[in-house]
């Protein structure tokens, strides 16, 4: 188990921490606006070559998170996350200079890795820094989800008035931002047996062995807890990002209004991420994490049964809610668990059972919804998704020791 948490953190490497967490996230979703605005208008591909581009982001992170956290547990996430700041510093002023379909599919590969493992740095400080601390946690959740709600708008406004070059730019910004704020944290400590050696190429090859050692922590019963319902919370998202706006889209609302829906969703996220501190003082996190993934899962759930645009904007708003409060609950119940050569390895178990999670749902939700409707999908999905939190609930009542 990880030390108790940290109590007199200064105020420079706090904040430190939760900017890292708002500038990596906020990267990823001007990633989200940028880079198919640029591909439509510069490239005129294919519908086939758009997905391929764009679904190239996600590969080097599938593959390599695990690899990623065991960096951070070697070298310490502030090295880490300076190096793959450049990185991503580099690749995103370089889309304009080469505009073809392949040195594009290279470069989001790239800078999808960059981006991702500099949020995985921000959540293995947690661990690594505030020592599983769940009242930082739900802070820099906050910040992550702030960076969803703000970006968008500057990112748009950037390509509208400075163009592809100007737009590239603020995202290389960003990355520089991101630089400094991993430049400002502490030192790796002691615990960290390579902080202290010089970086070398052989660092950056991925090992099988750290591959085996975070499966190896699917044995410790709250780190394969969080893994599970991560998963569980993850595909959510999922469905908020393809079928939830197809399904807004055809029962007539405007692009104004499910823009708004998302914002409102993404605003309480971020408030309720603030309050994690207090509520896990009058509920166990563990009990507070399976309250808050149900949540996250029967309000993606229930909008065909809404009937206004009301009722869906308040069933909006208690997902992000449940979305909010159960990111940081998951990153101080596994930081906690995980021992401090471990730190990393285990935010990137998590993320990769995200991806995988995020990349099969989609394909059998658009299966169940050929056979019995978009809508009824809905439901479907959900009831199974419940089903399975029920199963994972009866395995945590069995075990005496789930961290938290």
């Amino acid at each position: 188990m990880a030390e108790p948490a940290a109590k007199n953190i200064p105020l420079r490497v706090q904040w430190a921490v939760y900017v890292s967490g708002y500038l990596s996230t906020s990267m990823q979703n001007m990633a989200g606006v940028l880079i198919p605005l640029w591909v439509v208008v510069t490239l005129d591909p294919s519908a086939l070559m758009i997905g391929i581009i764009l679904g190239a982001r996600n590969f080097l992170p599938t593959l390599l998170a695990i690899h990623g956290g065991a960096m951070m547990d070697l070298l310490g996430a502030k090295r880490v996350m300076m190096v793959f700041a450049i990185v991503s510093l580099l690749v995103h002023i370089m889309y304009p200079l080469v505009p073809w379909v392949w040195a594009v599919i290279i470069l989001q590969m790239i800078g999808g890795l960059a981006t991702t493992t500099s949020w995985m740095g921000a959540q293995t400080l947690i661990g690594q820094v505030m020592k599983g601390d769940v009242t930082h946690s739900g802070r820099l959740g906050s910040a992550a989800l702030i960076g969803n709600l703000t970006v968008p708008p500057i990112i748009g406004a950037a390509w509208d008035i400075l163009g592809a070059w100007g737009a590239f730019l603020t995202m290389s910004l960003w990355a520089a931002g991101l630089f400094v704020a991993a430049l400002i944290l502490p030192a790796p400590s002691k615990e960290h047996l390579r902080a202290s050696v010089r970086l070398c190429v052989r660092d950056f090859i991925p090992r099988p062995s750290s591959y085996l050692e975070a499966l190896a922590l699917l044995s410790i019963p709250a780190i394969a807890l969080v893994v599970l319902m991560s998963v569980l919370r993850n595909t959510t998202y999922a469905v908020r990002g393809s079928f939830y706006v197809v399904y807004l889209d055809g029962i007539g609302l405007s692009g104004t209004e499910i823009g708004f829906l998302m914002s409102i969703a993404g605003l309480l996220g971020a408030g309720a991420a603030l309050m994690v501190g207090c509520l896990s003082r009058v509920i166990k996190p563990v009990a507070l994490l399976f309250v808050t993934v149900a949540g996250t899962i029967v309000f993606i759930s229930v909008p065909p049964l809404m009937a206004t645009f009301w009722q869906l904007m308040i069933i909006a708003g208690l997902w992000g809610a449940s979305a909010g409060t159960s990111m940081p609950l998951m990153f101080s119940i596994m930081a906690k668990s995980a021992n401090s050569q471990s730190q990393g390895k285990g935010v990137g178990l998590r993320l990769t059972a995200n991806r995988l999670g995020a990349t099969i749902l989609p394909v059998i939700m658009g299966a169940v919804a050929e056979v019995f409707g978009i809508g009824n999908s809905f439901l479907i999905i959900g009831t199974a998704m419940l089903l399975s939190l029920g199963g994972i609930a009866l395995y945590a009542r069995r075990l005496s020791d789930i961290g938290a």
